[in-house]
């Protein structure tokens, strides 16, 4: 979120009245696009992969302008890319310095925690989250809710936040899948298979979900349709945990 403090925008009202500033406002939109830009490549170098570049180009858009959130959170979000999670975590906090009602921060931080298994911080950052109407990401906040209270034993409040999360958004995979794991703790696996189907049919690459299914399929002694389900998360990733955790069952279960 850029800010221009009061000193500088009298600054640049004087210089356009004596007519010496005529050059500073190209000078500050080039400036401007410099730093958007340099901001997007970071992005684009994070979404390849190749973290030490994006950090490189994050850290030229730090220098033209050091007072904008979304830099940091930009650096956090690369330092998780690299596992280095107190980095990131210092990053987070700098963008909520900045402005604390910064919520993308706050999203953020909500992830990192989750990873740590740090669940209380995941319920405090994502409550923030999910109190901004105007936020895209609140039926991943709530599901991230859900999954803390579900690591508490709060059965109850886990599904409540799910079902939040399904009234924002009724085709969230991310919300089925997690719902699906839920009613296979209290045994309900017709109702899991609902679930995972659901979280499946929306994404048809979600191999934990299809893992999933295949559990709850065995649960309710229908091997054939466990074994098809097991098959098609080995196919979609033969080496993720889902992936080998399937391919064991496809060769003890499904001779």
């Amino acid at each position: 979120m850029k800010r221009i403090s009061l000193t500088c925008l009298l600054i640049a009202i004087v210089l356009l009245s004596c007519g010496g500033g005529s050059k500073k406002p190209d000078a500050e939109a080039d400036q401007t696009k410099t730093f958007e830009n340099q901001k997007a490549l970071a992005v684009s170098s994070s979404w390849r992969g190749n973290f030490p570049q994006a950090l490189k180009e994050i850290d030229e858009a730090e220098k033209i302008n050091d007072k904008d959130p979304e830099v940091y959170v930009i650096k956090g979000a690369i330092y998780m890319g690299l596992k280095e999670y107190p980095l990131a975590e210092q990053n987070y906090k700098k963008a909520v310095g900045l402005d604390p009602g910064y919520t993308p921060a706050h999203f953020n931080l909500c992830g990192l925690y989750l990873i740590q298994k740090n669940f209380d911080q995941v319920i405090s950052e994502c409550g923030l989250v999910t109190a901004d109407p105007t936020y895209k990401a609140r039926a991943n906040a709530y599901t991230n809710i859900g999954i803390a209270y579900y690591s508490k034993g709060d059965m109850a409040r886990a599904r409540e936040n799910y079902e939040l999360a399904l009234k924002l958004n009724p085709s969230f995979v991310y919300a089925h899948n997690e719902m699906g794991k839920l009613y296979m703790s209290t045994g309900r696996y017709g109702e899991a298979v609902t679930e995972f189907k659901q979280a499946v049919d929306g994404y048809p690459a979600y191999d934990e979900a299809y893992y999933n299914l295949g559990l709850a399929y065995m649960k309710l002694n229908d091997s054939v349709n466990a074994c098809e389900a097991f098959r098609k998360a080995q196919d979609i990733s033969p080496n993720s945990e889902s992936g080998v955790n399937s391919n064991r069952y496809i060769n003890t279960v499904c001779q």
